[in-house]
């Protein structure tokens, strides 16, 4: 109680509601800094936000809406300079775009291993950096010093409870080989090439809507869109069930951003490019979306 956290509106409901939660339970007060029309949120305005009580900045590294990747070590740089504990939301990133906890001044690096780092679901790790302490939440087996009747104060046994998900282990390995030996300049190369082909399809498809920006700069290869008249959902039906596009819609559990798009009701579609994707993957891809915009459909009253 009596601590500040900032955080920003572009986070995943794996920030939001844990930040909701300490605030509703234990008193904490959060302040969600407004990304920028271009989707990033500006330091100075994370700045501005910092008080004496402020305990932890954490903010998504890139989003997996509109896939802007935030300026994470200016925002870093403040932090390190008033003493604050900084995290950062690596699930889009990490596998595809470097991160390096000392020069970007991050204390704590969360991450999944579903995504870029091509493991299965149900595996993610958090990077912890020396100096931080982190309280822990659960309490269990941990296979060693097992007379101890409290949970082990050392890490890695802190935040680990249980036995550990050996499968997703082992596949969270195997992806690590693969990017490793295919280079995450190269795949990030790859992936942009492709998605710009994407994002210029579907930007000139008639009645097709990009949210966000367009810019490729500052991106990963993620972004969200809407077809006049089609709720989201029933688009990416179609898109599975008639054309074998694999797509995400809804609000991507991302509320606050969707909130400030003004796409909170219904959300978008999302599609995203990975490192096993073809150009003719993303030709399929824009002539199933021009195709569905170009359907009659039934008048929205």
């Amino acid at each position: 109680a009596g601590d500040h956290a900032i955080s920003t509106t572009i986070e995943h409901n794996s920030v939001i509601r844990p930040l909701n939660h300490m605030a509703r339970d234990r008193g904490v007060e959060v302040d969600f800094v407004p990304v920028e029309d271009n989707g990033r949120v500006d330091p100075r305005a994370v700045a501005r936000r910092f008080r004496p009580n402020t305990r932890l900045v954490v903010v998504n590294h890139g989003s997996n809406v509109i896939g802007t990747i935030q300026p994470v070590a200016e925002i870093g740089a403040e932090c390190r300079k008033r003493g604050v504990t900084f995290a950062i939301d690596a699930s889009q990133t990490a596998g595809v775009v470097p991160i390096d906890m000392r020069a970007m001044d991050v204390d704590v690096v969360a991450f999944t291993g579903h995504k870029s780092l091509l493991a299965p679901t149900g595996i993610g790790g958090l990077c912890v950096g020396d100096g931080v302490e982190i309280r822990p939440t659960r309490f269990g087996g941990t296979g060693v010093n097992s007379v101890n009747p409290y949970h082990l104060e050392e890490y890695p046994y802190r935040l680990e409870a249980g036995t550990g998900n050996v499968l997703g282990i082992a596949g969270l390995h195997f992806g690590l080989a693969y990017i490793t030996a295919r280079g995450i300049d190269t795949i990030y190369r790859h992936e942009m090439g492709l998605f710009a082909s994407l994002q210029d399809g579907l930007a000139a498809a008639a009645g097709v809507t990009l949210h966000g920006t367009t810019s490729l700069e500052h991106r990963l290869p993620v972004l969200s869109f809407t077809i006049a008249g089609r709720d989201p959902s029933d688009v990416g039906t179609l898109l599975d069930v008639e054309y074998g596009v694999a797509a995400r819609t809804g609000l991507q559990c991302a509320p606050l951003i969707h909130r400030q798009m003004g796409t909170g009701a219904r959300g978008t579609v999302r599609l995203s490019v990975g490192p096993m994707n073809t150009r003719a993957d993303v030709e399929t891809a824009v002539a199933a979306v021009a195709t569905i915009a170009g359907e009659p459909r039934a008048v929205t009253v």
